[in-house]
């Protein structure tokens, strides 16, 4: 018995009878994933796309006018995963946020973004929508929990946030440099080592001895 394979399912079911347009936009979509993640960023053409999903090229044209579209449309599910609950606590919404950078990267468009994004020469169109659509939003977000923290009280004030953030995002980088793969307590390890660095700073106990 064959795999489930999403983007096949869709292409098919597509296939049978006149096929309604929310079926063709999700066999377009599955398709390119399935091509980012399997043969990397550069076979996401609309041509590649058209093979792998069975859907016409002239109708995958009818909705999307370029290559930057077709991108953008299939990363939309990285960019548009759930924020966490506003009444976690700060640590804990920056847990979510960090798992779901990952799971963005390795599970739904695959690390081999991570190549392209530092060679861009190669795709340099794959890597700047990943960076505007994907990226940048996704690190604006952390940026926001980390000033949420500190409005609550959570996290010390005074400290260059994007900078911090940078280092967060950056370890994941790092680490998948040098071992090939990241460990999947991750997002809590590097967590720990940050957030008693930025913890709020102790009330000055005005009891002089």
């Amino acid at each position: 018995m064959s795999e489930p394979n999403p983007g096949r399912d869709l292409a098919r079911a597509s296939s049978v009878g006149r096929p309604r347009s929310g079926e063709v936009d999700r066999a377009i979509v599955a398709a390119a994933l399935r091509l980012l993640g399997e043969r990397g960023p550069a076979r996401v053409t609309v041509e590649g796309v058209a093979e792998y999903s069975g859907v016409a090229k002239t109708t995958i044209y009818r909705r999307y006018r370029n290559r930057r579209e077709l991108l953008r449309a299939s990363l939309r599910f990285v960019a548009d995963l759930p924020k966490p609950s506003a009444e976690l606590p700060t640590p804990e919404r920056l847990v979510v946020l960090l798992e779901q950078f990952r799971e963005g990267l390795e599970e739904v468009v695959g690390l081999r973004v991570v190549a392209t994004l530092f060679l861009e020469a190669d795709d340099p169109e794959f890597a700047e929508t990943f960076r505007r659509y994907v990226l940048t939003p996704r690190l604006n977000l952390l940026l926001r929990v980390f000033q949420d923290g500190v409005a609550a009280g959570e996290l010390r004030p005074g400290v260059d946030y994007r900078r911090v953030v940078d280092m967060l995002v950056g370890s994941y980088f790092a680490r998948f440099a040098i071992d090939g793969a990241v460990a999947r307590d991750w997002p809590r390890s590097v967590l720990s080592l940050v957030l008693p660095l930025i913890a709020p700073t102790p009330p000055t106990d005005r009891r002089a001895t």
